[in-house]
């Protein structure tokens, strides 16, 4: 009979209670032989819970990335830029992509003009000239900017089909690997539970400065402006502030509470310490 790799977690971590158990077997002569037995369990129970753990994690984070991947590159965006470039589908999703077309447009007839400018003397040039090339340049340039619209408009629609695809399949394989993910949450619990009080307020401290902290706003407002930028919507400062001024505060009530909750309660000796250090 194949013996169980995981043991629900309760408020005394479970190395503290197996230390005092093999306390008391080894205490007793008579009992050494299942002491033996006890640390070969407990070896293997630990290896079989680590392999598990990996693959449980290798599985979480690889397969929705590289089957989004896959989806994206040989199904969503061939079947999108086919459906978009036969029908008639306006060139710009938002005000936003026009005036980023505009902006590019802008800037590469300023460039040609710039080269014509720096390949004939300042002297030679007339206004006839000047207006010959601008209109001439002016019509490779728009198919150019269209091109270029087209594409980044296919790319967002793609992005957005397939992060959906994404996470759709990450909360399935939460729901099929659901054995597999509470040995990963042994496995994590117990690891934690068996570092030193110093060290986890140091990973506490490292966690919360580097999420919540004083400087963590730039990073928040860096990742709004990537998604935003990743799914084709302009950057909107006033949505920006709500989302730096909201999400990181949810986040360190969430902590707080944690802490108070269950923290207190498991190890008081880390909540010493953490209080301690952040003062």
């Amino acid at each position: 009979m194949q013996k169980k790799v995981f043991e629900p977690t309760g408020l005394i971590p479970r190395s503290i209670s197996r230390t005092v158990y093999r306390f008391f077997l080894q205490a007793w002569p008579t009992r050494k032989e299942q002491a033996r037995e006890i640390l070969l369990d407990e070896f293997r129970r630990s290896r079989s819970q680590a392999i598990v753990s990996i693959q449980c994690l290798v599985s979480l984070i690889f397969i929705p990335y590289l089957t989004a991947w896959g989806l994206k590159g040989f199904c969503i965006q061939p079947t999108v830029q086919n459906i978009w470039t036969q029908q008639d589908h306006p060139i710009f999703l938002n005000p936003y992509q026009k005036h980023r077309a505009y902006l590019q447009l802008q800037d590469y007839q300023n460039r040609r003009f710039f080269d014509h400018l720096l390949d004939t003397p300042v002297k030679a040039i007339t206004n006839d000239e000047v207006r010959s090339v601008w209109q001439a340049e002016s019509t490779a340039d728009m198919e150019l900017v269209v091109t270029r619209s087209t594409d980044f408009t296919i790319s967002a629609i793609t992005n957005a089909l397939g992060d959906a695809c994404g996470v759709g399949i990450f909360f399935l394989l939460c729901e099929v690997l659901k054995k597999q993910r509470l040995i990963l949450q042994s496995f994590v619990a117990e690891s934690l539970y068996s570092l030193s009080d110093t060290t986890k307020s140091f990973l506490l401290i490292l966690i919360t400065d580097g999420i919540v902290g004083f400087h963590s706003s730039i990073g928040w407002q860096c990742l709004g402006e990537v998604l935003l930028e990743r799914f084709g919507f302009a950057p909107q400062n006033d949505l920006m502030l709500l989302f730096v001024s909201t999400c990181p505060v949810l986040l360190n009530t969430m902590f707080k509470y944690w802490i108070f909750r269950y923290l207190n309660k498991i190890s008081p000796s880390t909540v010493v310490i953490y209080h301690n250090m952040i003062e």
